[in-house]
């Protein structure tokens, strides 16, 4: 017998039918994300399948997400957006191990919410960018460092980047070495 999800909130199972005769559930997640963001991006959409299997006294979830973001570029800051894949393999138990393991609530209730946050928000990008070449707002003065179609061939600049003017005097320091008897 499979086990299937409350129709009352799509995360949760029923934890007796799970762990009737080695139950097996599977999830379909459509989940549109509200007020779930890190400093510099905000989780807008998760969708995937997961499925969960009780295995003696343990429960394992697992399955692949795809998380779908936006945020500020953190070159242009132009709101930029992107997919993350989350791969999911968690462990419910009664002997939970913090950090390592989630505990089997004692409520007859497993709700998936609180460990999937956790994993959207360590896949939340930290500082997203819109494009490997974004070279921000001011490329002449403050350059990304991103090598061009001009470069040698060892994908080195033969050219020196402009120097800030403000560090320009250290160009004139010189650093022979003197032996002192």
């Amino acid at each position: 017998m499979a086990a299937v999800p409350k129709p009352e909130n799509p995360l949760c199972f029923d934890l007796p039918k799970l762990f009737k005769r080695e139950g097996r559930a599977a999830l379909e997640i459509k989940w549109q994300l509200e007020n779930l963001s890190t400093s510099y991006s905000e989780a807008q959409h998760l969708d995937g399948q997961l499925s969960a299997e009780s295995s003696g006294e343990k429960i394992v979830v697992s399955g692949s997400l795809l998380l779908t973001w936006s945020g500020p570029c953190r070159r242009c800051l132009e709101t930029t957006s992107g997919v993350s894949e989350l791969t999911i393999s968690e462990i419910y138990e009664s002997d939970f191990s913090e950090g390592e393991t989630f505990e089997i609530p004692l409520d007859q209730t497993l709700d998936l919410k609180p460990m999937l946050q956790e994993q959207i928000l360590l896949a939340l990008p930290l500082t997203p960018l819109c494009a490997d070449d974004c070279k921000g707002p001011i490329p002449e003065e403050y350059p990304a460092g991103i090598t061009s179609e001009q470069d040698g061939e060892d994908g080195e600049d033969d050219t020196d980047a402009p120097i800030d003017p403000r560090w320009k005097i250290l160009g004139t320091i010189n650093f022979d070495e003197k032996e002192t008897n």
